[in-house]
């Protein structure tokens, strides 16, 4: 299976189109073929706020995992987009969500990656402070 052209256009953050295909039934959970990510996961990665809002408004998943667990709110915080953190976290995104194997929270990804303004908003929604646990 090859990513949709809902994938491509949350890529690009090309909202329009993606609005235009979601109206025309576009599934929102489709997975990608390498990582399981969703069109969100996509949109979150690249920081494009309006397409996340856009995906959200028609009730996309916020908390899918893709592979290891990953979530769109822990590739926006490691990647630093801090108004795609605070759209995600309106919208109930787990805060304390932890990938598979390396337990890493949305905080411990944003700290790690030195996103600085992240962390002020994660901390400030709540965030747990403590260090990862054992992955064992």
């Amino acid at each position: 299976m090859q990513a949709t052209a809902l994938h491509e256009a949350c890529l690009h953050g090309d909202f329009k189109v993606v609005k235009e295909l979601i109206e025309n039934g576009a599934a929102l959970e489709v997975r990608d073929p390498h990582r399981q990510a969703t069109p969100l996961h996509i949109a979150a990665l690249h920081g494009h706020e309006t397409v996340v809002q856009v995906l959200l408004a028609a009730e996309a998943d916020a908390e899918a995992r893709a592979d290891d667990g990953i979530t769109p709110l822990h590739l926006a915080a490691c990647k630093g987009h801090e108004a795609v953190v605070q759209v995600l976290l309106a919208a109930g995104a787990d805060i304390e969500c932890r990938q598979v194997y390396k337990k890493s929270t949305p905080l411990h990804l944003a700290t790690d990656e030195g996103r600085e303004a992240v962390v002020r908003v994660l901390l400030a929604a709540g965030a747990d402070k403590e260090p990862r646990e054992d992955s064992g």
